[in-house]
């Protein structure tokens, strides 16, 4: 992996490391040809020979190039030889994760105004068939002029794009605390999952919790599926009842009971005013494990094989009579 202050690839200043994410080590460095800052991506040693870690990237490098907004990262390079490495545009801005251990929690009408842009953002995503799947304050930056930037497109998904798994990940892509009981279930998740994970983000953008925390993920995951969170009014008694009502709608545990579109979520929190209050009250039974996908079994493949064995116990009878 490349130390702050060498060069890598002939071109590119390693100025600091920005972190580890789930999958890759990111740099910023500087474009020695171009004096642009940019960031760099590299999997992680263990992942380097797994020829999916060059998908992901062709992945985020097609999401790249598909959209065009200020608020979603720019893809510069894609390079494929050992190792892979992805080059993007660098953003301007603290992560959102270091400023909530900081400060805790923001004002109502900041925090709201911060999540109507996002959505915004997510409604041209999902307009052109990009679904994040993983958004956290940790893939999000607040840029100088108060907009939130999604800087990582990682496990996003695609429209019609084939699945991709890599060696060493579970089934399940997420992280537990904004997991859409869809995904917990092993779904590949879409726009709805995308505004599960806002609502809880909203929820802690306001209270400066998570909706649902716990010990160990697998407790976590759990209280998505059976519990409710705290009602926010108990602890603002200045929230306007419509945005509590817009976040317990993102919250709904049956996805198509949550907003049909990123846009008309972003509506309400602008106009608390028109929110169907109903959502505050309105029951939402847990997801026991009865509800859960049973795992699929190949049964004509099971079947081959017992009608095998069959056939052998039938030849050993045959050949043991004579």
């Amino acid at each position: 992996m490349p130390e702050p202050g060498s060069i890598f690839e002939n071109r590119y200043k390693v100025l600091l490391s920005l972190g580890r994410g789930g999958f890759a080590n990111v740099f910023l460095a500087e474009d020695i040809r171009t004096g642009d800052k940019v960031v760099i991506k590299i999997p992680y040693s263990g992942q380097m020979e797994d020829s999916a870690a060059c998908e992901r990237f062709r992945r985020e490098m097609e999401i790249g190039k598909l959209l065009n907004h200020p608020d979603v990262p720019v893809a510069l390079e894609l390079s494929e030889k050992n190792p892979p490495y992805l080059v993007s545009k660098y953003e301007e801005g603290r992560s959102l994760a270091k400023i909530l251990s900081e400060k805790g929690r923001f004002p109502i009408d900041q925090a709201i105004g911060m999540v109507a842009s996002l959505l915004d953002t997510l409604h041209y995503c999902h307009q052109k068939g990009v679904y994040h799947r993983d958004l956290k304050p940790e893939n999000l930056l607040l840029a100088p002029d108060g907009r939130l930037k999604i800087v990582d497109f990682g496990i996003a998904l695609m429209e019609g794009a084939p699945r991709v798994t890599w060696r060493g990940f579970s089934g399940l892509m997420g992280t537990p605390e904004y997991m859409s009981p869809e995904q917990i279930r092993g779904e590949r998740g879409g726009s709805a999952s995308d505004i599960y994970a806002i609502g809880c983000l909203t929820y802690q953008l306001l209270s400066g919790s998570s909706p649902f925390t716990g010990g160990d993920p697998m407790t976590v995951m759990d209280q998505h599926m059976t519990k409710t969170p705290e009602p926010l009014p108990s602890m603002l008694p200045d929230l306007h009842p419509g945005i509590w009502a817009a976040i317990c709608r993102a919250l709904r545990r049956r996805k198509q009971e949550r907003y049909s579109s990123a846009r008309e979520m972003a509506d309400d929190l602008r106009h608390p005013e028109n929110a169907d209050l109903r959502w505050i009250d309105e029951p939402d039974p847990p997801l026991v494990t009865a509800d859960l996908p049973v795992k699929r079994t190949n049964l004509p493949a099971i079947g081959v094989v017992i009608s095998v064995i069959i056939l052998l116990m039938l030849l050993f009878v045959l050949l043991q009579k004579h």
